[in-house]
């Protein structure tokens, strides 16, 4: 576990903060845990159990799976979250776009496709089906 990071409880995940400065490039797949702001260049792909910042001004050409995303740069790829995806008014994605909840402020911009994810619910039985299961059981 890195320095200063601290495990989180309920979702079991680190929540250090990892940084990656304007001027850093990485080209390849750059696997990320806990909290991690980019302000650099990412040119593969990014993936992990983790909450990812992509800074105004930075340029990511990467296809990108993590759990929640706030996009304030550039993005080219497709990018996948199992919760929430947020495009700010300085952010610019270009791809595929797969997230439970999405957020996409005025003069942000988007190109390309967009799903959600649809919370499944087991619907409860009526009473009246409950009392004839009830009464199968017997």
């Amino acid at each position: 576990m890195a320095f200063g990071s601290k495990t989180d409880q309920k979702t079991g995940r680190s929540s250090s903060t990892s940084f990656l400065g304007k001027g850093t490039y990485i080209d390849g797949v750059f696997n990320v845990e806990g909290n991690v702001r980019i302000d650099g260049r990412v040119k593969g792909e990014i993936k992990g159990d983790a909450d990812v910042i992509i800074g105004e001004g930075s340029l990511i050409e990467a296809n990108i799976s993590v759990t929640n995303i706030t996009i304030m740069g550039e993005v080219t790829g497709n990018v996948i979250c199992s919760e929430k995806l947020e495009i700010h008014n300085t952010g610019k994605v270009i791809g595929e776009i797969s997230a439970d909840k999405l957020i996409i402020e005025e003069n942000a911009f988007f190109e390309g496709k967009s799903m959600m994810h649809q919370k499944k619910e087991i619907p409860a039985l009526p009473e009246s089906s409950k009392k004839q299961s009830d009464n199968k059981a017997n």
